[in-house]
C-alpha cells in the first residue's frame, strides 16, 4: 500500500484545484459551433452560431435589469496572388439580451424582431445564431476564386450604462466577452 505523504497530498489538492478553477474560467466567454457558408440562389448565407456562457457577474447584472448588446461581425474577402485580398463585405448586426423579473423571461432582440425565451440557456442560444444571415452577394464574386469569411461576436460594453462601463473597462475579465476571428474559407 502506497503511502502519500502530507506534502504530497497537499501538492495533489493544489493541482486539482488548478484545473477546477482553469476550467470554469474557460466555460464563460464565447465560442464558434459549426459556422458555415451556403449558397442559396444569388446570395451566400452563414449557418451555425456561438455558444455562449456568461459569467456570474454578467449574468447578475442581466437579472438587475441591465441590457446587455452583443455584436455580430462577418467580413467577406477574395484572395488575390500578387496582391492584397479584395474586401466583398464588411457587415455588423446587434443583438440585444433582457430580462423581465416580473414575467421571469428573457428577451432577444434582432433587427427590430423580439422573442421570449424561458430559460437563459435558450435566450444564449437564439443571441448566439448565425442562421440565414446574408452576407456576400454574387454579383460581387468571380468563379473558380478562393474566398474566406472572418466571423466574430463580442459583448459590446460601450451599450452598457455608464457607471458599469467604468466597472468593464477596469475589470476586464468578469465583463468582456469576445469570441475573436474565426475563419472560413469557401470556394465559388
Amino acid at each position: 500500500m502506497h503511502v502519500c505523504s502530507r506534502r504530497n497530498f497537499l501538492r495533489a489538492t493544489a493541482a486539482v484545484l488548478a484545473l477546477a478553477v482553469i476550467s470554469v474560467a474557460r466555460a464563460e466567454g464565447i465560442q464558434a459551433q459549426q459556422i458555415d457558408v451556403v449558397q442559396r440562389g444569388e446570395l451566400f448565407h452563414l449557418n451555425g452560431g456561438f455558444s455562449i456562457q456568461l459569467s456570474p457577474t454578467l449574468d447578475d447584472a442581466l437579472r438587475r435589469g441591465v441590457q446587455l448588446t452583443f455584436v455580430q461581425a462577418v467580413e467577406a474577402e477574395r484572395e488575390r496572388n500578387w496582391w492584397l485580398a479584395e474586401g466583398l463585405s464588411d457587415l455588423e448586426r446587434s443583438v440585444r439580451l433582457s430580462y423581465n423579473a416580473l414575467l421571469r423571461q428573457y428577451y432577444v432582440s434582432l433587427s427590430g424582431v423580439s422573442s421570449a425565451h424561458e430559460s437563459l440557456s435558450d435566450a444564449l442560444q437564439a443571441v448566439g445564431d448565425l442562421r440565414d444571415w446574408a452576407v456576400v452577394n454574387v454579383k460581387q464574386m468571380k468563379k473558380k476564386a478562393e474566398y474566406k469569411i472572418y466571423v466574430r461576436m463580442y459583448l459590446d460594453i460601450s451599450q452598457l450604462p455608464k457607471p458599469l462601463q467604468v466597472n468593464a473597462l477596469a475589470s476586464s475579465g468578469r465583463w468582456q466577452l469576445d469570441s475573436g476571428w474565426q475563419e472560413r474559407s469557401f470556394k465559388y
